[in-house]
């Protein structure tokens, strides 16, 4: 299970991503929204290709052009068959296109948006852990800390208030402090995603990110807690499944 990719950003079709995606086991897939133009067109996604969901949200790199609209329009979204989350959303202090405060405005007004949906949230924080988890503490839905590049403190944090952790090829990096801190996290939180076409696995790093590329990372951390990969896989799809309502047997 990818629970995290940009099928819209591929250099193969989604269709194709799927097709190769199911060859490699990968059972279901999570598309990204990162604004409303293509919130909107992975609802479309979700409806037509099997086995793909989908979110909506307003990255914060985006933070600075959005309006009520948007948000009213997000709320639309939302209602959308297919449509599992509202993300990603959050902070990032390390690119800074927008000042910390624009995009705290942002994030605060999705996080209500989510309280009033009961949509679980897809967050991206980068550089910005302590005012992320300030924010978060106002969210009354699931939590998913996409991306999770946190050491022990964080893990322990993210186990202390039961969000689930998504992790990505980075994990698989050398020097990444996620991977010394994988066997501080709850397995019953654990997810695997890809955010492709970005942060290819260590395995494939030379390639551009693909949702099939998962099980690398899958391979990486079942490893690295000693648990087989086939539990492993059934354990975070079942985790995905749980946090986004997913219609999977698993």
């Amino acid at each position: 299970m990818d629970s995290h990719t940009h099928l819209l950003r591929l250099e193969v079709s989604p269709e194709a991503a799927i097709e190769g995606a199911e060859e490699a086991g990968v059972l279901a897939v999570v598309n990204i929204g990162t604004d409303v133009g293509d919130s909107q067109e992975g609802a479309k996604l979700a409806a037509a290709l099997p086995n793909v969901y989908s979110s909506a949200g307003i990255h914060p790199h985006n933070a600075g052009t959005y309006t009520a609209g948007h948000l009213e329009a997000l709320a639309e979204l939302l209602e959308s068959p297919g449509i599992v989350a509202l993300g990603e959303v959050g902070l990032d202090y390390y690119r800074g296109d927008w000042s910390q405060e624009i995009q705290r405005a942002l994030f605060e007004d999705v996080v209500s948006l989510a309280n009033d949906t009961r949509l679980p949230l897809i967050i991206h924080s980068r550089e910005a852990f302590a005012d992320t988890m300030a924010i978060l503490g106002r969210a009354r839905v699931p939590i998913v800390l996409h991306c999770f590049e946190g050491g022990e403190r964080e893990a322990r944090e993210a186990n202390e208030r039961g969000y689930y952790v998504g992790l990505a090829g980075n994990v698989t990096y050398k020097n990444s402090r996620a991977a010394e801190a994988l066997e501080i996290l709850d397995p019953e939180r654990i997810l695997v995603e890809t955010d492709a076409p970005y942060l290819s696995p260590q395995a494939v790093r030379s390639k551009r990110n693909e949702p099939k590329y998962v099980v690398h990372t899958a391979h990486f951390v079942a490893e690295r807690i000693g648990m087989g990969e086939e539990e492993f896989g059934t354990l975070t799809s079942r985790n995905a499944r749980n946090v986004f309502g997913l219609p999977l047997e698993v």
